[in-house]
Formats: structure tokens, sequence, C-alpha cells
């Protein structure tokens, strides 16, 4: 069976943390006060290209009433986090995601919520990729982040019980899952494996170019975010 993206049967799961904890090590260039803004912004663009990509079943698992509204601003669903149980809590509200989806879709796409520079493109083609690969047999097929050893994205089989282990390390823990890695030359979809948590991985996305509303909300903090803080200078 051939599986086609950007329809109804794939289905796009993301999850997100509550604001008020998210990417704390932003802290050296990025106020607190500001971060949540900026944790919020990057969501909407992530959900920005997705929309743009033509997926229409996505579903956004966090126990935030305020990422709540960003996702409604785009039509996707919100779930509410799942129990605590053996997983991390990153990878139990994923899987609780993909288990919500599998009786409407084909395959689910589980990706990473903060990819400030992602664009339609580079989703679609890496999305194409996977489909191939599980059509030929496979049950997953994950794209590493930029540091090779991260997950940006990881497509799995709807039907195939294939359990998410993002994290420290997740690239290899996926692979001896049985996971096919995509590119693993890393050639392709830099603005796919661009997440961001570190003020390196803000200074990378300025870079490659940022979505709508992470700019907007570094313009906010512009004498932070342009300053020479730990070495890190976010160019514009």
């Amino acid at each position: 069976m051939v599986f086609m993206p950007v329809s109804s049967s794939v289905a796009v799961v993301l999850a997100v943390k509550r604001l008020d904890a998210a990417k704390s090590r932003l802290a050296a260039v990025v106020p607190d006060d500001r971060r949540r803004g900026l944790v919020a912004a990057m969501l909407a663009d992530t959900l920005g290209a997705v929309e743009e990509a033509g997926f229409a079943a996505v579903t956004v698992v966090t126990p935030d009433p305020r990422v709540a509204e960003v996702v409604a601003e785009f039509g996707a669903r919100t779930l509410d986090e799942p129990a605590r149980g053996d997983l991390s809590p990153l990878n139990a509200a994923l899987l609780h995601g993909i288990d919500d989806v599998r009786p409407t879709a084909d395959l689910v796409a589980a990706l990473q919520a903060d990819l400030a520079a992602l664009d339609a493109p580079a989703l679609t083609e890496a999305i194409d990729a996977a489909a191939a690969v599980i059509a030929r047999g496979a049950d997953a097929a994950f794209v590493a982040d930029r540091s090779g050893a991260g997950t940006a994205l990881l497509v799995v089989r709807a039907s195939a019980a294939f359990t998410p282990r993002f994290g420290p390390d997740s690239a290899a823990a996926h692979r001896e899952a049985g996971a096919v890695e995509l590119d693993p030359a890393h050639r392709r979809w830099a603005r796919l494996r661009t997440d961001v948590d570190t003020p390196d991985d803000l200074s990378v996305a300025v870079e490659l170019g940022l979505g709508p509303r992470t700019r907007d909300a570094l313009d906010s903090v512009a004498d932070i975010a342009r300053s020479d803080t730990d070495g890190v200078f976010l160019r514009r």
C-alpha cells in the first residue's frame, strides 16, 4: 500500500509541556517573562508549516490552556496529558496522541513543536520519504535533529505497536527499535532538523529564517536577542 502524505491518511501529533516550564536553557538570551511567548510563537510557526503542507488531522497534547489557544487558531485538536506512567512525559504524551488517532490514520507523524524555521516543503518531503520506507515494510522512520543525536520527526505505521523514544540519544534509541533513519548523511531538511532548545539552536534557526510569529517574538526582546550573551550572537 502506498501512503499519500498531505492527506487524511496522515495524522500529525505534537506535545507541548506547560509554558512556564518550557525552554529553560534559553534563559541566557530570553528573559523568563518573554520565554513563554517565544515558546508559543515557535509552536505557532510549526503549526503554520503543518497547515501549509496540507495536513488537516493535527493533534497537540498539552496540559496548558494557553497552548490550547494557539492550537485553536489553526483548527487543530488538543488532548490533555495522560497520567504519568513508565514513559517520560514527552513520550507518554506523544503515545497518547498516536493512540488517539490510530483508528483514522494510516501514518502518524510525531513532530517536535519547537521548529521555528520549519517550512512546508521540508516537512512534506520528509514525510514523503517516510511513507515510501513504510510502504516497503518498515514500521517507522525518523529524521534526526541537526546534532544527529535527537529526533525531529518520527513517522509510524498507525497499526504498528511502536513506542516513541524522544529524549537524549533518541536517534540511536529509534534506530535500535527498528525505525529507519531518513537521510543519515544530513544533507536535507535543515529547517526540519533545527529544533530550538539552546541559544545556539536559536541562532541557527535565525540564520535559516524564522517563521513570522517567532520573528515577532524575538523582535520584542531584540535588545537581548541581538546581544552576544555567552558567545551566542543571534543575527537577524
